[in-house]
C-alpha cells in the first residue's frame, strides 16, 4: 500500500514531540517516497500517520511507548535520542540517533534481555551515518 508524504504539520509535530529536528535525508525521503511501507522487512514506519507496526503503531507512537515507564521494569530508560523507523520482526527496531553527528543507525534488539538486566547490548549500531543507509532501501 502506497502512503502519501507526511505534510509538513505532521513532520513539525513529531519533531516537536521527539525534542528534535529530523534528519534532511529521512525527510526528503519520506517526501518522494511516502509515509513509510517501502523498504526492508515490513517496511519503514510513518511518522505519525501512514504506515504502522503489526500492533498498529506508528514511529511517533512506537517512540512514546519506548520513552513510557515500564512498571515490570522501573530502572529501564528508552534512550530519548534514538527514534525508531523500521521494525523487522520479534521486537527488533531499527533506530535513528537523533543528536549524533551524522544520524547512525542503531538497531535495538531486546531479545534475551530481562528487567535488571544491563541493557547496553540491546543497541548495535549498524550504520555509523544514516544517508548510506537509506542509499541502500
Amino acid at each position: 500500500m502506497k502512503f502519501p508524504p507526511p505534510s509538513k504539520s505532521e513532520i513539525a509535530a513529531v519533531e516537536s514531540k521527539v525534542g528534535c529536528p529530523l534528519p534532511a535525508a529521512l525527510v526528503a525521503l519520506y517526501a518522494t517516497r511516502g509515509n513509510g511501507g517501502f523498504g526492508p522487512e515490513y517496511g519503514l514506519l510513518g511518522l505519525a500517520s501512514g504506515h504502522v507496526t503489526d500492533l498498529g503503531d506508528t514511529a511517533l507512537a512506537l517512540y512514546q511507548v519506548f520513552c513510557s515507564p515500564d512498571p515490570d521494569a522501573p530502572d529501564w530508560i528508552w534512550p530519548r535520542n534514538l527514534f525508531p523507523i523500521l521494525h523487522v520482526g520479534c521486537a527488533i527496531h531499527y533506530c535513528i540517533d537523533l543528536t549524533a553527528p551524522n544520524n547512525p543507525v542503531v538497531k535495538y534488539d531486546p531479545n534475551g534481555y530481562a528487567p535488571g538486566d544491563d541493557w547496553s547490548g540491546a543497541f548495535t549500531v549498524v550504520s555509523p551515518a544514516l544517508e548510506p543507509w537509506l542509499a541502500g532501501l
